[in-house]
């Protein structure tokens, strides 16, 4: 599979951040109002999509490392007290500790060269027990590892079996959404993203022009639309 273009890519960014809201909106609201569990289905698609990117970005040429790591952390760190505002009896840490993790494992990978097979040890249990603590687990980080391997393989049976390790670890990524009384809607949910991400027909054959999104406007809208839903949620339902 090649990689997607510039304009493909903030399409799926675009997909990623309004099916996360949406996702949000049913997780604050669908207690109060169960129609809107319908949105977390739908949302099934964001978090699948954002470690597809995350895995894309990672696999491209002359990444900056330094500064994807300090962009996502920085992030991560501002946004963690609105994320616990959004739901205080979730015990883990936001979706972004997660993704920081992702990169820095493939940043060990990569510059394994440069390091005692120890500290690599190190640095992956440290960037390993970062993820069992974020949102989704060690199968959210397992599943951007997958993405990853997808996009660094050449031959057409060893993306095969990237891929089917990708859905695999979706799949397991959101076994708890399966085993709920929309469990049906959820398999066809995801059924849909890997088709989508996955398949030749999918990202390439649907995607409008779209221009590149400003850095500051992608980070800032996890926090602010947390901060919006937390808002309205202690205006109406309190």
């Amino acid at each position: 599979m090649p990689y997607l273009t510039s304009s493909q890519t903030e399409w799926l960014k675009w997909l990623a951040l309004i099916t996360m809201v949406l996702d949000h909106i049913g997780a604050a609201f669908s207690a109060n109002y169960p129609a809107l569990g319908l949105f977390r289905v739908i949302g099934r698609f964001s978090y699948l999509t954002f470690g597809f990117i995350i895995a894309l970005n990672l696999s491209r040429d002359h990444i900056d490392f330094s500064k994807y790591f300090c962009w996502m952390l920085i992030t991560a760190l501002l946004s963690e007290s609105v994320f616990k505002a959004f739901n205080p009896e979730y015990g883990r840490l936001n979706t972004l500790f997660q993704f920081f993790s992702v990169i820095g494992v493939v940043w060990v990978y990569q510059v394994r060269h440069i390091f005692h097979y120890g500290l690599q040890g190190i640095f992956y249990a440290i960037f390993f027990f970062i993820s069992y603590h974020a949102d989704y687990s060690l199968f959210g980080l397992l599943y951007c590892l997958a993405c990853y391997l997808f996009f660094q393989v050449k031959t057409r049976q060893d993306r095969l079996v990237a891929m089917s390790c990708c859905i695999l670890l979706g799949s397991l990524m959101n076994y708890q959404f399966l085993n709920s009384r929309l469990g049906y809607l959820v398999v066809l949910s995801l059924i849909v993203t890997f088709y989508y991400l996955f398949s030749p027909s999918g990202i390439r054959r649907s995607t409008p022009g779209v221009e590149r999104m400003k850095k500051v406007v992608f980070y800032a809208f996890y926090p602010i639309h947390l901060l919006m839903i937390v808002t309205i949620k202690f205006i109406f339902i309190g």
